[in-house]
């Protein structure tokens, strides 16, 4: 197989370009935000996604910044993606390498770091014997797929909670079809250039800082919601215990808090985190990029439901 960059982007070219995508998924997203279930749905999403990180540094440290998360992602689809003309035989290290700078993602460097952490924590390992011995193959573990499934039914929760009708969270337990062919068409937005962070930017002050988008969710559930909405208060989110709980260091979430600060999010009125003023705009960027994400959710889940046997991929 040519080591050559896979060009995941030219599946089915009838789609949409970006631009049409991101029109449409934020006018989606505008019409998602004034659903009665929204609120519920956001704060159920947040505390979900926080319960996997305690005690788990190891995961703090692969995924829970949007450079590794992306290299993991594209890592999944060139495996969903096997056995086709346009991913080869799958997940390899030159093909990662390829994806990563097509995109923008990371260097070759990077990848192969990143990767080497992979199968030391036990995420991806080499394939069975056979094939072309030259390429190092490599799959997702139990140990992967298990971490991923966990993370779409946050996604799915959050999904059902919004349109009780879909029963999606269901179909993911049901068998692997489902859930290759949920993310294969995560995947194909993203491969498109409909990149989420793209249509909010400033959510990249949180999301390209390890464990940001963590301290981001916590700070948010700190908050009262009196009527079911989050209000902007003054809250006490000390430095020390958040530091220990996502596995960074506790400069580290000083650092984000006076980022976020300057950018006007909020103020921090004590040091160390003893008191912490959050601002309206913190919410509004928060429930902004929760319908984002729920919009595009939606739509992969939709696909997935309606042909999942037809897109999986041979084995």
């Amino acid at each position: 197989m040519s080591a050559e960059a896979p060009r995941l982007s030219s599946l089915d070219i009838d789609r949409p370009d970006a631009a049409v995508l991101f029109a449409t998924l934020l006018a989606e997203a505008a019409a998602v935000r004034e659903m009665p279930a929204f609120q519920p749905a956001l704060h159920r999403y947040a505390a979900a996604m926080l319960r996997p990180y305690r005690g788990t540094p190891q995961l703090n440290k692969l995924i829970s910044k949007e450079g590794r998360f992306l290299m993991a992602n594209l890592a999944l689809q060139l495996h969903l993606w096997r056995g086709t003309a346009i991913a080869g035989d799958g997940l390899t290290l030159t093909r990662l390498r390829a994806l990563c700078a097509e995109h923008g993602v990371a260097s070759p460097g990077r990848v192969s770091v990143f990767l080497t952490l992979m199968r030391f924590g036990g995420f991806v390992a080499p394939a069975a014997a056979g094939g072309d011995r030259r390429t190092r193959l490599l799959v997702p573990t139990a140990r992967m797929m298990a971490h991923v499934r966990l993370f779409t039914a946050i996604q799915l929760q959050a999904v059902d909670l919004l349109w009780p009708d879909r029963d999606h969270e269901a179909r993911l337990y049901a068998g692997p079809g489902f859930l290759e062919a949920f993310h294969r068409h995560v995947g194909d937005f993203y491969l498109r250039g409909a990149r989420l962070p793209e249509a909010l930017p400033v959510i990249e002050l949180f999301t390209r800082a390890d464990a940001g988008y963590m301290v981001l969710l916590h700070l948010f559930l700190l908050l009262p919601a009196p009527e079911g909405r989050a209000e902007p208060a003054v809250v006490a989110m000390p430095f020390g215990p958040t530091a220990r709980r996502f596995g960074v260091s506790r400069s580290h979430v000083g650092n984000l808090i006076r980022a976020a600060a300057a950018a006007g999010f909020l103020q921090e009125r004590l040091p160390g985190g003893r008191e912490i003023a959050v601002a309206p705009c913190l919410i509004d960027l928060l429930e902004r990029w929760f319908a984002l994400q729920m919009a595009l959710m939606l739509r992969a889940a939709d696909s997935a439901a309606a042909a999942p046997a037809a897109l999986d991929p041979g084995e």
